[in-house]
């Protein structure tokens, strides 16, 4: 899955600065990349597919610029994918569900997560509830708790992880943002004790330095941010999917360790949107709004 999402996260509401459709994030007036029919594109657009080498590796269903499923195509086999199905109440996310899917069906050991969202009343999220399964039986379960500044950006997020009634362990995602992007991301995970009180042991930490972003559109802003809270809680290294601009560099370091650091460059079009990266291998499409 890690190997996945790696691969995935670079093609790049619930925030007041960064709403969907807003005029900074979709000029209504200019010329921008092609379209899903290959035409060229006037005005407001949504991120419809990711191509890589002719190949679709990501694929945003939606209807009137409504998100409705995500198609993700694992690395283990062409016809092998991860679907995510997005339920909404009142008009905002409130479950999110994750398959397998293999040659056209569920495998009998599908890996599974559904998420349950709840919103403050400012319309931020303030809790998740995952659940996994394998097959027909039944995994682990992880609590979300969210923190946000006083401008309403999201600095922490505190997960406990539990089998059954008894909790195991905590991870503690930490955001530095600078400006509207997410500049560092350090998870810290250790045991908890079964009633879920943190320890004050440190098993594991792992640092997400996103080094530097250009000055563009991210095209996963076009979609709703609350997909990709969930998206990146599956793994961290996604969250920048949830940043007005583009990551260019990024590095991981595991308990002080790097682990890798690479570079990205993107071609854009006249509206200042990614339409593929500079040796145009990968490729975004998007959908007239």
């Amino acid at each position: 899955m890690a190997v996945l999402l790696l691969g995935f996260m670079f093609s790049c509401d619930n925030t007041t600065s960064n709403p969907i459709n807003n005029n900074i994030n979709n000029p209504s007036t200019g010329t921008g990349g092609s379209g899903s029919t290959g035409t060229t594109i006037t005005g407001p657009r949504i991120l419809h597919k990711i191509t890589a080498n002719n190949e679709i590796t990501q694929e945003f269903v939606t209807t009137g610029g409504i998100l409705e499923k995500a198609i993700y195509r694992e690395d283990s086999g062409p016809n092998s994918f991860l679907i995510a199905v997005v339920t909404y109440t009142s008009g905002k996310i409130t479950k999110v569900k994750v398959d397998q899917q293999v040659n056209g069906t569920t495998p009998a050991n599908n890996i599974a997560y559904n998420f349950d969202i709840t919103y403050d009343s400012g319309g931020k999220i303030n809790s998740t509830i995952g659940n996994t399964s394998i097959g027909t039986t039944a995994g682990f379960t992880s609590e979300y708790a969210y923190t946000y500044d006083s401008a309403g950006k999201m600095t922490k997020i505190v997960e406990k992880k539990k089998i059954g009634a008894d909790y195991s362990q905590y991870t503690n995602y930490n955001f530095t943002n600078t400006g509207d992007n997410i500049t560092k991301v350090v998870t810290e995970t250790g045991p908890t004790t079964s009633a879920g009180v943190p320890t004050s042991t440190v098993l594991m930490t792992t640092t997400y330095n996103y080094t530097s972003y250009d000055n563009k559109i991210n095209p996963y802003t076009t979609l709703p941010k609350t997909f990709f809270v969930i998206w990146s809680l599956m793994h961290p290294l996604n969250f920048p999917l949830l940043s007005v601009n583009n990551v260019t560099n990024y590095n991981v370091q595991y308990n002080g360790t790097p682990m890798v650091s690479p570079n990205f460059t993107y071609l854009y079009d006249s509206m200042n949107y990614p339409i593929s990266d500079q040796t145009q291998t990968q490729k975004y499409i998007y959908k007239a709004l």
